[in-house]
């Protein structure tokens, strides 16, 4: 072994510790981040049925508003142009 590479080594050593430095301090703000996540995610799980009803309420108005208005509409266009042939 050279004394370049001991150098070398040591230069190596250094930037591992460089980075792990910067590893940690990006870990600290995503910490940050972990908990404000958690504590959106306890707030969207306390209305998730809310949600949930929602979703089914519209679905629902948009199978009625289908079947009671925009079907009799399509026939009958539909039954207007099979006429015109």
């Amino acid at each position: 072994m050279t004394e370049n590479d001991g150098i070398n080594v040591t230069k190596t050593l250094m930037d591992i510790q460089q980075r792990l430095v910067r590893i940690e301090e990006q870990t600290k703000g995503t910490q940050k981040f972990g908990e404000r996540l958690d504590t959106l995610e306890s707030k969207v799980g306390e209305h998730e049925s809310h949600f949930k009803f929602l979703y089914w309420g519209l679905s629902a108005v948009c199978v009625f508003l289908f079947i009671g208005v925009i079907a009799p509409l399509l026939v009958d266009w539909l039954a207007k142009i099979g006429s015109l042939n």
